[in-house]
């Protein structure tokens, strides 16, 4: 299917961080071709902060559950491999920090506002480890589809490892939620395509506080 011409205001408007018209443009896409799978992410990635916060870990694990059909959706499609390739890296490239950056924005919404010597939480300590857990394991299960759906051809593979790190370095800071061992096991499926990969040392304590290594 030839590029729509809302799928050109949708990426421009992307480019220019306009997130409000993209995600416009990326809703009209959707109801041209259903099996865009660009447009089925960067909707879902867009809509993130829309509304109440106490509805992003929902919207969250939203996203992260539409990676992999949206994946999948852009390895179906007639558009050539180059181009699969450019728009995966694009939905990639576009997840990878929020992980990171949501579990961020959350423990400083809880430091905003103090009602005498306490801050009024915004989020509860099960909402940010849900969160938290929810876009570790996205990263993992991402890098796991690439590798599987491209019969892990080289550009594929180059693309899975970013996730792969980002992955590892999360698993290393938030270690008792991720399963034992796993991050080494990865570490070592890093190494074999970037043998300059060093994995992250644990961190000194489970936290899921703003303060990354």
């Amino acid at each position: 299917m030839e590029n729509s011409k809302y799928l050109t205001l949708a990426r421009q408007a992307r480019a220019e961080g306009n997130t409000e018209d993209a995600k416009n443009y990326y809703n009209k896409v959707r109801e041209e071709n259903p099996e865009s799978g660009e447009a089925k992410f960067f909707y879902a990635f867009y809509a993130l902060y829309e509304g109440k916060n106490g509805e992003i870990p929902n919207r969250f694990a939203t996203v992260c559950q539409a990676l992999g059909s949206s994946i999948k959706m852009v390895r179906n499609s007639n558009a050539p491999l180059n181009e699969q390739y450019a728009t995966i890296s694009e939905i990639v490239g576009a997840f990878i920090p929020e992980t990171w950056s949501l579990n961020r924005y959350m423990n400083k919404k809880n430091r905003e506002t103090k009602v005498g010597d306490s801050y009024v939480k915004v989020f509860d300590s099960r909402a940010i480890v849900t969160v938290c857990k929810n876009g570790m394991f996205a990263l993992r299960d991402l890098g796991n589809e690439l590798e599987k759906l491209y019969n892990s051809d080289a550009s594929a593979m180059e693309i899975a490892v970013l996730t792969w790190k980002e992955y590892v370095s999360l698993a290393q800071k938030w270690y008792a939620y991720a399963p034992k061992g796993e991050a080494e096991i990865y570490a070592e499926k890093i190494k074999k395509i970037d043998s300059s990969y060093e994995m992250p040392k644990k961190a000194g304590c489970i936290s899921f506080s703003d303060k990354k290594n």
